[in-house]
């Protein structure tokens, strides 16, 4: 839902006091808080323009929202290029001006019917590793990995986006504890995260999330909320059915397939204690590929 929604005088002034050069092009689209639009700078090099109204409910977390982009510094993360968000304590208006990735997100190409290789499935664990290890030293946790969130480009590189409701371990939470779900998408996030127990939640959760769309890629769905249409069902889905173990075209010793149903395991206890260890096993896993 929109909240605090902005005229495009309003957004259209706020670009031209950058004094940058910039030209509107057009909107992307509105999410959440944020209206985004795609802009033009003096060098004819096309970005993304985000700009957000907070509310004081919504202003911190929409500035760890920018701060875990920064401070990961990966490149399958787009670089915040210039923001006010630390100008001011309490800025009734919030602007970001990020990288621009072309292509489309992983939803769109799941609709779209594309079928997903080993190899496809081989370099998207690859990126989401990469990331997640750089997010696990910052002790940042995504927390909304899924298919929305994850842009397939032109050249076939994978993007992750979107860390709105990502945790930092290293600050006091901003979820209620008393709250008996934590926020996250039903059917990506894993147990202890929607049940809301804080002491559990790490870089495991986001593993969880990685081997759910992985195989999402592979089936062409997600096996907890097929033909499912409520929150309840997913939940006990989820904490009761493993993934499938899936026949995957190059993985002619099921060892890929046992491996994305490790990382998706409901139990968090089995999964990888680590990005480095899911990254070890994969490492082992790959040359017994067929691609």
């Amino acid at each position: 839902m929109q909240v605090n929604s902005i005229d495009m005088n309003e957004v259209n002034n706020i670009l031209s006091s950058l004094g940058k050069g910039y030209k509107m092009l057009s909107s992307i689209g509105l999410g959440g808080q944020k209206e985004v639009y795609k802009i033009e700078n003096c060098n004819h090099e096309i970005q993304i323009f985000k700009i957000i109204k907070p509310t004081p409910d919504s202003l911190e977390r929409i500035k760890r929202e920018i701060r875990a982009s920064e401070i990961i510094d990966d490149e399958h993360i787009p670089k915040i290029l210039f923001t006010n968000a630390d100008k001011a304590d309490n800025p009734n208006i919030i602007w970001i001006i990020e990288e621009y990735v072309e292509g489309n997100n992983l939803r769109e190409c799941l609709k779209d019917g594309r079928k997903f290789t080993v190899a496809d499935i081989i370099l998207f664990l690859d990126t989401m590793f990469s990331i997640l290890e750089k997010s696990e030293s910052k002790h940042i946790i995504h927390r909304d990995i899924k298919p929305e969130n994850i842009l397939l480009d032109k050249t076939g590189k994978y993007w992750l986006i979107d860390f709105g409701i990502a945790r930092h371990l290293d600050l006091d939470s901003l979820t209620d504890s008393n709250s008996p779900f934590g926020p996250g998408t039903w059917g990506y996030s894993a147990s202890e995260q929607f049940r809301n127990r804080k002491h559990d939640i790490d870089i495991r959760a986001d593993l969880f999330s990685v081997g759910v769309v992985a195989e999402e890629m592979i089936l062409g769905y997600n096996p907890y909320t097929d033909k499912v249409n409520n929150v309840i069902a997913v939940i006990k889905r989820i904490e009761q059915v493993p993934l499938p173990l899936l026949r995957i075209d190059g993985d002619t010793r099921f060892l890929l397939a046992q491996f994305l149903r490790l990382l998706g395991d409901n139990r968090i206890f089995r999964r990888p204690s680590s990005v480095k260890e899911a990254k070890d096993i994969f490492a082992v896993i790959k040359p017994t590929l067929a691609i």
